[in-house]
């Protein structure tokens, strides 16, 4: 259950979601302030749904659970990275090239993770899960949310921010985390997989409804 509850609304944002709002709209936009807005409470949330999910029998779930969100390197990563833009201090250009690389090799390794762990009849077992999972992901949150966003006056780069943070595919550190929580990580993986094959087309669809109404 925390698996699926997870992978249905944890959105890959910071990586690819940053990628499709450059390539929509040329610049990152409200990337930045979305991710920072969001992130941190979607890993909060997911370490409190995996921790309450996991061994059932066991005890301290709850102290558990604050540990793990004060030790999780995601929410630890955009706190010192927040800290260190309000400072204003340059960064050596060796240190901002370094960076960069490690951030491109992100998602293409954990994507061969996810590969490399891949199980396949395990998968097709949770073929009914993973699909519903998927269908909230990129389809049920948007048709939901989106209005209410138009509604509150989002248009044009703030809309795309929205429906990038609503509609992009399920985060691979979804597997990530699952697995390092005791998880199984076959729905997440599986999730992972199917809404990264479909986002392209949900997405594509999601931005031709707003620019046909004239909210882009």
């Amino acid at each position: 259950m925390g698996e699926f509850v997870q992978a249905s609304y944890r959105s890959s944002a910071a990586i690819l979601g940053v990628a499709f709002i450059v390539n929509i709209s040329g610049s990152s936009g409200m990337a930045p302030l979305m991710i920072l807005g969001a992130v941190p409470l979607y890993n909060i949330f997911a370490v409190i749904i995996l921790t309450l999910e996991g061994n059932r029998e066991e005890k301290g779930k709850i102290k558990k659970a604050c540990r793990d969100i004060v030790k999780n390197p995601i929410i630890i990563s955009i706190f010192l990275g927040f800290l260190y833009s309000l400072s204003s201090l340059p960064l050596p250009v060796f240190a901002h090239t370094t960076l960069n690389h490690i951030g491109k090799m992100a998602t293409p390794l954990a994507l061969i993770c996810i590969g490399a762990g891949f199980e396949g009849r395990k998968a097709i077992k949770m073929i009914k899960p993973t699909l519903m999972a998927s269908m909230i992901k990129l389809v049920i949150q948007p048709a939901v949310f989106l209005p209410f966003a138009i509604a509150m006056g989002f248009t044009g780069d703030k809309l795309v921010a929205a429906i990038i943070m609503l509609g992009s595919p399920t985060t691979p550190t979804c597997y990530i985390m699952s697995k390092n929580m005791g998880h199984q990580g076959v729905l997440s993986s599986s999730v992972v997989v199917m809404t990264t094959i479909l986002s392209s087309l949900t997405i594509t669809l999601q931005i031709f409804i707003v620019r046909y109404l004239g909210l882009i």
